[in-house]
């Protein structure tokens, strides 16, 4: 009974270790599951997370190239204006004390001619033997050393009427005035009034210009060229419009052959802007000016005492810097709204030459070459093709020589079997050399007739089976 008893109980231990065995697989594989799951959980976390760090250097990347784009036209502007304010400060440093200097001496001149002539009246008065051509000489003499002196303090000193009147002088050279004038120097404008006195005013003007214009210059190019960017840019998406409007209506179907294929596979995509930028209708840019000349002549007759065709007027003097100095603003309060006016006026001027003068000129330079290249054009005479040059010759020699119609028959003949190559009676059978080779042409005179795109207005020739465009996008 013992050996059974024995054998049960290594049986039963053995049972147990098993469970126990089982146990401890069961709980290490749970163990090993969870170790997964948090593994997974983590790799997900740090997934995301990397995620959120490259969205966030994406962020930070554009951010930082958008400040390098700007970054240096912000630069140009700030240096600009920080030399004008150094300029205006050194010439009010320098004009401002010698100007009321200048005008209380000016005024001391004047009154003291005044008691001369009336000292010479009484004078006069007091003798009874003088005569009315005494009296005339002496009130003669007088005025006219009056007026000397007075036109001698309005022109060079600006004295004013009531200046004299009062005997008192206003001051012109204030802070205002002189950032106002350092602008007019720098843009070119030159009203002529105030101008700087003194020698040393003088130097200063002379070097501050020297190095002041072409900065200005530059930096108002800068600011012409980014108006005329985003006018080609509103211009675009004004034919984008156009063309989704277009293309709603069934215009694809209706009136195809005023698009190109370019136009109607593409449609207008980002690259428009390079196709129209010298395509801005003149007319828009003239309206711009036009409209921005309006309204500096609605706002210098609400600041003056002028008259809108005098406001009109003046703008336009000094959006094309022509500057008589005939007209000058004199409200200092609104004296830095006038220049944020002139300074904006000045790069829509330097726009509208950047995206209609310089076409304009361009023609003109290249309208010689073009001369010159028609000698190599080709004319068809009689259902065949000649160069214009050999035809012009051609006709000039018979004229001269008076050749009778058989002999013009003769050399026509000849010309057209040893000079001309072959060239069939419908020069429209032939190919292009890039066109598909599946692609067929009709022989109608209507399927090579050039149209223009009403969107890109680039130059094609319309099939009834294709579209082809003339010239590159």
């Amino acid at each position: 009974m013992r050996p059974s008893q024995d054998y049960d109980q290594e049986a039963l231990f053995g049972s147990q270790v098993a469970r126990g065995g089982y146990s401890e697989a069961y709980e290490s594989s749970q163990l090993l599951h969870s170790c997964h799951e948090k593994s997974g959980h983590d790799d997900t976390d740090q997934s995301e997370d990397s995620k959120e760090e490259e969205e966030e250097e994406e962020e930070r990347g554009g951010a930082k190239k958008y400040a390098k784009l700007i970054l240096p036209h912000v630069a140009l502007v700030l240096l600009t204006c920080a030399y004008t304010v150094l300029g205006a400060s050194i010439f009010y440093t320098v004009e401002r004390p010698h100007e009321m200097e200048t005008k209380q001496h000016q005024l001391k001149m004047i009154y003291s001619r005044q008691d001369e002539f009336v000292n010479n009246l009484i004078r006069l008065a007091s003798v009874n033997t003088t005569g009315r051509m005494d009296w005339e000489l002496v009130a003669q003499q007088h005025l006219h050393n009056m007026s000397d002196q007075l036109f001698v303090a309005f022109e060079k000193y600006f004295l004013t009427s009531n200046e004299v009147k009062k005997n008192t002088t206003a001051e012109i050279w204030s802070f205002s005035t002189a950032v106002f004038f350092a602008v007019t120097v720098v843009t070119t404008i030159g009203y002529g009034n105030p101008v700087p006195i003194t020698n040393i005013g003088r130097i200063v003007c002379i070097m501050f210009s020297l190095f002041g214009i072409p900065l200005t210059l530059v930096t108002i190019a800068d600011l012409g060229k980014f108006l005329s960017e985003h006018l080609v840019w509103m211009y675009g998406n004004y034919l984008k419009l156009k063309h989704f409007l277009f293309v709603k209506r069934g215009g694809r179907k209706e009136r195809r052959e005023h698009v190109c294929e370019h136009c109607q596979r593409h449609g207008i995509g980002h690259d428009m802007h390079v196709i129209e930028e010298q395509r801005i209708p003149a007319l828009l840019v003239l309206a711009i000016l036009v409209l921005y000349t309006a309204l500096g002549g609605v706002l210098m007759s609400k600041i003056e005492t002028w008259t809108f065709f005098t406001s009109f007027y003046w703008s336009f003097i000094t959006m094309t810097t022509v500057g008589f100095g005939d007209l000058m603003p004199r409200r200092d309060e609104y004296m830095y709204i006038i220049l944020l006016y002139i300074i904006l006026g000045l790069a829509i001027t330097t726009m509208c030459i950047d995206l209609v003068g310089v076409q304009y000129i361009r023609k003109i330079h290249y309208f010689g070459r073009k001369i010159q290249d028609a000698r190599s054009a080709l004319a068809v005479v009689g259902g065949k093709v000649v160069l214009v040059s050999e035809l012009y010759a051609n006709l000039m020699q018979k004229r001269a020589r008076n050749l009778s119609k058989e002999a013009f028959i003769i050399e026509n003949l000849y010309i057209s079997k040893h000079i001309i190559p072959y060239i069939p009676s419908d020069i429209r059978l032939i190919r292009y050399i890039d066109q598909h080779a599946e692609g067929s042409i009709s022989t109608s005179s209507s399927s090579l007739d050039l149209q223009s795109c009403r969107f890109c207005h680039s130059r094609f020739s319309f099939n009834l089976q294709q579209s082809r465009p003339l010239g590159e996008h």
